[in-house]
């Protein structure tokens, strides 16, 4: 027989890291809930208004669980806050309630700390919680920030900042109890606690609490790709048992989506599409994760905007469920052929190190660039990869075992490969595509994954799969006077099969029957007035190739050993027999939703062509931002510019020169709202209302201590400035912008402190500061 050398390495480092791990956790009791790829766990926020009751709060969070459909409960805890930050009141309050939710055996779990240090919840009260209440099964610290890389010369142990220190204990307190705890975090959060030298304590912690500290992906803002690999990388490392996912719509809007193909800030909330959720979930199961939180509460099935949980979140729960589709960490292992170990970090230089190649929105990316490509790195955030060709390239931290090391066949260290090119040039001798086509493609477990790319662009994509278990097909309905009968061909390849209903206008099937192995069924549960949809799925050998074209939002999964369904036989009232027919892909979305640039809707073709050439001149701009070249941004302003508040031409240089030095990575989201040709026969100039986001990212704060500090401007509610260009001076060019754009005010808001009073705005004068 022959063996599989990586496949055997893989497993035995496993294998050597639970032994390890078991050993190093054997001081703590079991936990309390069951985590696994067949058993994940549900987190779902119960949020508390300020005002709230502790009774009124134990109710409304009794009532959500009691509305929570059966099918989840044996998976799921409801998350619990309460928000006021004087300390002896959110005590009693939380007890109150805590003790009103063990009475009616809701699992819970509690929320210690968020973003905000002085909502962060005193240990001993935290430990005087778990212990007083069974009820409570995890606790939760959510949006902590790990930036800080502090020169002291110290001892360690004085140096390690407090969210450190913190967290240590927290992690304690649940292990101790038999509790797990979620640590949520975003940004660069996880990458920086495996390579920074001051976290170093809080890994090792990590590592011997593995079975109950739980590292999220908190869904939000851009470093979406950098936080999963390094979670990935944690669980095969041994740093972690579990990994999860934190589901967010704030995602959606933290990328500047207002809604698909529309870029901005919304003073609504966003029209995220509820599918985006759908992609958050499936990442998560096809690279292992077994914990997925969801936040915020108004999308879940007790919220007002419950569509996100009827359309995505639900089913998307049961596919995940009843398809087994949670990759275990040796599927993965084996998936994974290369892997990237991170540097040591004492600096925000020495991270930069790695940035350079994990991160291509505060570095180049040279690895994520070449391993899956960007869209618009810095303007368009990477929620799914762009490919599936290289399935993910898990980060490990500088504290890896030799033996997980040994069982990749490439281990990658920063600054080894120079460019995105000889990134993908080093991947494609490992990996071989899953499929063709231009959607993402991966085969992982007992699942693949098939994902139209485009965040917020309507673009079809096609998937070509070479084989897939045969669907079963010419399935035939026919009415008896006590129910209706089932019957379908022989096939040798097949085992076993499931039966599944849908009662228009029901549009998703139920499971009716599973385990057949016989070829028809009996259903005597129907209503002779109602319309009635069947289909049949097989657990069978027989294969055949799959091909598709996924509409934007499009994301499906497919099972390796059951077929999917791909015909219905609809059986109306007055109808005695009907044979299957195959089910209609989805529509693509109509071409008219699109928001192309330059956005020549209502123009003629005179106007057509001067907003053409006007919008070269702003891609120019863009540009020359992003090469943050002065003299080329210069060039596209007029020297009779002139913004609402006098500044001029000279005011624009030293502005652009100020955000060009002090910040790198520069970028320039743009998106042409509308044009105005009022004013062109008169004066010969053109407006265009454009939204605009310049942003970048400092290497670190004033003080050299906190890393990677971005800024953007306009600061404006909306982002949206009328630009008004001229071709006296030819060609065209910006004479004129209201707001003003830039704003030096806006600029140095970022390096400002809040006590003084530099908040974003006009750049008029303001009285001195004093103290």
């Amino acid at each position: 027989m022959a063996i599989d050398v990586p496949t055997t390495r893989a497993f035995l480092a496993i294998v050597l890291l639970g032994m390890a791990l078991c050993a190093a956790a054997a001081d703590y009791p079991p936990l309390c809930v069951e985590i696994s790829p067949e058993h994940p766990l549900f987190l779902f926020e119960k949020s508390c208004p300020d005002d709230l009751q502790p009774a009124t709060y134990a109710s409304n969070v009794t009532q959500a669980w009691a509305d929570l459909p059966d099918t989840f409960k044996p998976f799921s805890t409801l998350q619990i806050d309460v928000t006021d930050v004087n300390i002896g009141s959110r005590h009693a309050k939380l007890s109150a309630t805590l003790a009103a939710l063990q009475e009616a055996n809701v699992p819970t779990v509690v929320r210690l700390a968020d973003s905000d240090p002085r909502r962060t919840y005193p240990l001993e009260l935290a430990e005087e919680l778990v212990h007083d209440f069974t009820c409570i099964k995890g606790l939760q610290v959510v949006g902590f920030e790990f930036r800080d890389y502090y020169p002291f010369g110290g001892h360690m142990s004085i140096a390690t900042p407090p969210q450190v220190r913190w967290l240590i204990d927290a992690i304690d307190i649940a292990a101790r109890y038999g509790r797990f705890i979620t640590i949520e975090l975003a940004e660069l959060g996880w990458p920086r606690i495996m390579a920074n030298a001051w976290c170093k304590p809080l890994y090792e912690k990590l590592r011997t609490c593995a079975p109950y500290a739980v590292p999220v992906n908190l869904h939000r803002g851009a470093h979406h790709i950098a936080r999963t690999s390094a979670l990935i990388g944690l669980c095969l490392e041994g740093g972690a048992h579990h990994w999860g996912v934190g589901a967010r719509s704030w995602w959606y809007s933290d990328a500047h989506f207002v809604e698909p193909g529309i870029l901005g800030l919304a003073e609504q909330p966003s029209k995220m599409p509820p599918s985006i959720y759908r992609a958050m979930l499936l990442n998560g199961a096809m690279a292992g994760a077994t914990v997925y939180t969801f936040a915020p509460d108004t999308d879940l099935w007790f919220g007002r905007s419950q569509h996100h949980w009827i359309e995505a979140i639900q089913p998307t729960l049961v596919e995940i469920l009843d398809g087994g589709l949670i990759a275990r960490r040796d599927f993965v292992a084996k998936k994974i052929k290369v892997a990237y170990q991170l540097a040591a970090a004492a600096t925000p230089e020495e991270f930069h190190l790695n940035l350079r190649d994990i991160d291509g929105v505060f570095d180049a990316g040279r690895l994520v660039r070449g391993a899956y490509g960007m869209e618009w790195p810095g303007v368009v955030p990477e929620l799914i990869l762009n490919t599936g060709r290289r399935y993910w390239i898990p980060l490990v931290s500088p504290h890896t075992p030799e033996e997980v090391l040994a069982s990749f066949d490439v281990v990658v260290h920063p600054a080894e490969i120079v460019s995105a090119e000889a990134w993908a040039e080093l991947l494609d001798r490992y990996y071989d595509p899953d499929g063709e086509g231009t959607a993402f493609i991966s085969r992982i477990g007992r699942g693949v994954f098939v994902m139209n790319t485009r965040e917020n662009t309507y673009e079809e994509q096609v998937a070509r799969i070479p084989s897939l278990p045969a669907p079963v097909r010419r399935l035939q309905a026919r009415r008896k006077e006590d129910g209706i009968d089932l019957e379908w061909p022989f096939r040798e390849g097949d085992v076993s099969y499931k039966v599944y209903r849908r009662v228009l206008p029901e549009v998703r099937f139920s499971l009716l029957a599973k385990g057949l192995d016989e070829r028809r069924y009996f259903d005597g549960e129907t209503d002779p007035n109602a319309s009635i949809a069947y289909a049949v799925t097989a657990l069978t050998n027989e294969q055949e190739p799959y091909s598709c074209v996924l509409p934007y939002g499009d994301y499906r999964t497919f099972s390796v050993v059951e077929s999917r369904i791909a015909e219905e036989a609809l059986l109306g009232p007055m109808l005695a027999f009907a044979e299957s027919h195959p089910i209609q892909e989805p529509m693509p979305a109509p071409a008219a939703q699109k928001a192309p640039w330059p956005n020549l809707e209502g123009l003629n073709e005179t106007q057509r062509t001067l907003a053409r050439a006007v919008a070269e001149r702003i891609e120019a701009l863009e540009v020359a931002i992003r090469n943050e070249d002065l003299n080329a941004v210069m060039e596209l302003y007029s020297t009779d510019y002139e913004d609402p508040q006098a500044w001029r031409f000279q005011y624009v240089r030293r502005a652009f020169q100020w955000f060009f030095e002090r910040y790198a990575r520069c970028t320039m989201g743009r998106q042409v709202r509308r044009w105005n040709f009022s004013a062109f026969d008169s004066s010969g100039q053109i407006d265009v209302l454009l939204y605009c986001r310049v942003a970048g990212v400092a290497l670190t704060d004033s003080t050299g201590r906190v890393a990677d500090v971005a800024a953007h401007f306009p600061r404006t509610k909306d982002s949206e400035i009328w630009l008004t260009f001229t071709n006296r001076e030819e060609p065209w060019r910006i004479v004129r912008t209201n707001p003003a754009m830039p704003n030096f005010r806006d600029i140095l808001s970022f390096s400002a402190g809040p006590a003084d009073g530099l908040d974003p705005g006009p750049d008029v004068g303001r009285e001195p500061t004093t103290f």
